[in-house]
Order: C-alpha cells, then sequence, then structure tokens
C-alpha cells in the first residue's frame, strides 16, 4: 500500500520384505540389501554433516535475506525514488485516535485496537487509545473513498498534496499511510486512510489495516523483493508473515535510532539479527507472530 512521508528429507524407511526365495537365495539377497542400507545411512550422515544452519532454516530467516528484506522496507520509500532515505520511527508513546466515519465502526474499533496492540507488543513501543483529536498522534479514519485527497490534503498541505507521488498514490492505492517526522527524524504524526466502501469492494479492508498500521510503525516501503511479507504486492497473505515479525523487532532494535543513514544501518544489522537469533526470535517467529494477532482474533 502507499506509505509516503511528512509493507526435507523425511527419515529414510525400509520396507520389510517377503519373498518366496530359498535361502541359497535370501542370503545373497539380504546381504547386498544391508550394504545398501549401510550406504544410504553413510549418506544421509554425511548430508547432516554439510548443510549449515543457514541452508537448514527457512530462506526468509537468512541473516542476508533479512538485511536485504530490512534496507528495501525501511530506507527506501515507494513513491520517492533515488537515494536511500533514513531510518524513522516512533520513539514518544503513540496515541492513536479511531475516527469512523463509514462502515461498522463498533467493528473497525475492535480491528483497529486489536491490530495496533499487536504491534506495541513486537515493537515494545508504548501505545495507548484516545477519544479526543487534540490528544491523537495517530489517527486511523474509515472515510469514503471521495474523501481521500481532501483528508490528504488536511494533513500535509495542499502543496504537498498536489506532488506527483502523493497524486500518485491518491490514484493507485488503495489506502494511504502519512507520517510526519521531526528534526532527529523520529515520526512525530501519522494519518491512515482506509476508504472503507472502496476498501469492501476490494476485499482489502482487513489488508489495509494490518499492512498500513505495520508501515507507520517505520517500515513504509512496498517491495516485491521482500517475500514472504504484507510489504510485498505479489503475496496474497492478509496477516503479518513470521518475516515482517522480524523485521518490526529489528526496526525498534536498541541498536537502531532514527536518522540512521543506510550505510550506519546495514554496519549494525548483524549484531541486531544475531542477538534475535539468539533469543530466538527467529526460529519461534512463526508462534510468535500469532499470539495477541488480529489474525488469531479472528479465528483464521
Amino acid at each position: 500500500m502507499p506509505c509516503l512521508p511528512h509493507r526435507q528429507l523425511k527419515g529414510l524407511f525400509f520396507s520389510s520384505l517377503r519373498s518366496p526365495f530359498s535361502s541359497s537365495l535370501r542370503a545373497p539377497f539380504f546381504s547386498s540389501l544391508r550394504a545398501l542400507k549401510a550406504l544410504g545411512v553413510a549418506l544421509l550422515l554425511f548430508s547432516l554433516a554439510v548443510v549449515s544452519p543457514s541452508q537448514a532454516a527457512e530462506r526468509w530467516q537468512r541473516a542476508a535475506v533479512l538485511t536485504d528484506s530490512f534496507m528495501e522496507v525501511a530506507l527506501k520509500r515507494e513513491y520517492q525514488p533515488g537515494n536511500s532515505a533514513s531510518l524513522v520511527r516512533w520513539q514518544a508513546p503513540i496515541k492513536v485516535r479511531v475516527d469512523s466515519q463509514l462502515g461498522n465502526t463498533r467493528m473497525q474499533r475492535q480491528m483497529s485496537k486489536v491490530q495496533f496492540r499487536h504491534l506495541a507488543a513486537i515493537t515494545g513501543q508504548p501505545l495507548s487509545f484516545v477519544s479526543s483529536a487534540g490528544k491523537a498522534n495517530l489517527r486511523i479514519a474509515f472515510i469514503a473513498r471521495d474523501h481521500m485527497t481532501r483528508e490528504a490534503a488536511a494533513y500535509v498541505g495542499k502543496q504537498q498534496a498536489a506532488t506527483p507521488g502523493m497524486r500518485k498514490a491518491l490514484r493507485e492505492g488503495v489506502c494511504l499511510t502519512l507520517f510526519k517526522t521531526g528534526p532527529d527524524h523520529a515520526i512525530t504524526s501519522g494519518l491512515i486512510l482506509i476508504p472503507a466502501d472502496y476498501a469492501r469492494q476490494k476485499a482489502r479492508l482487513v489488508d489495509c489495516i494490518v499492512e498500513e498500521s505495520a508501515q507507520l510503525m517505520g517500515l513504509p516501503n512496498d517491495s516485491d523483493k521482500v517475500f514472504p511479507s504484507i510489504f510485498s504486492d505479489v503475496t496474497v497473505d492478509t496477516w503479518l508473515s513470521p518475516l515482517d515479525y522480524v523485521l518490526l523487532k529489528m526496526l525498534y532494535a536498541p541498536e537502531l535510532s532514527p536518522g540512521m543513514s543506510a550505510a550506519q544501518v546495514r554496519a549494525a544489522l548483524p549484531t541486531v539479527i544475531q542477538r534475535l537469533a539468539e533469543q530466538g526470535e527467529l526460529s519461534h517467529a512463526i508462534r510468535r507472530v500469532r499470539q495477541g494477532s488480529l489474525r488469531e482474533w479472528a479465528g483464521d
């Protein structure tokens, strides 16, 4: 979704043989079979010896893949091609206001709360919900598609809303995420626009809530190079993937900070990934990403 600053080898088995062969024929036959078994076991042991932990792991669990994926979604911008941007993320506590102007208000509030609480649990970023617009620094708005441009312009200004990148995002995207940063590149406020009518028509309402909220944590870019991930347009999954879980963990690692350049981030990531691996975040990501998630809440 557009996001603009201001997504075995199973064990060998041998079947028992029942043969009408005479005992004189069976002896050499089973002797050969035993030799084949021994050879098979030897080959299996050899293969296990030469397979490294990185080869045995899922592809997305490899350090190189995690590094490249993080650089794609955290340091690049979909509608601002060119040089890598600086790292952004929240530093101050997030105060979310759910603004439901169209559709099932109760359901939208429930889904938003479950999703944002899940993200807070993953990242460790303090987060609460407020009812007053004046107290909120993050607004998720369920509106009509016809109001998208007006709402975007009210947040970023008419001049910014008229830029080619913003017009393209409003034209091509189902939903839209906008954010502003301070001098230190920390996110100071955010806006998620979800056209409830159009999102329902495209069967993307849940996708919008999950992806846009994750992007607004500080992973603003979409990239088909990142897979499996909600930040990839070729992924059909609605929910946060184990890779997305780890990327969010990486983003809020104490070794990183807002404003870091791409080179600084890349240099710090080996330490981040090693620590997360030692904590079991990589090996247990498939299970942990479901805990307290919108997916678990929905019973999927």
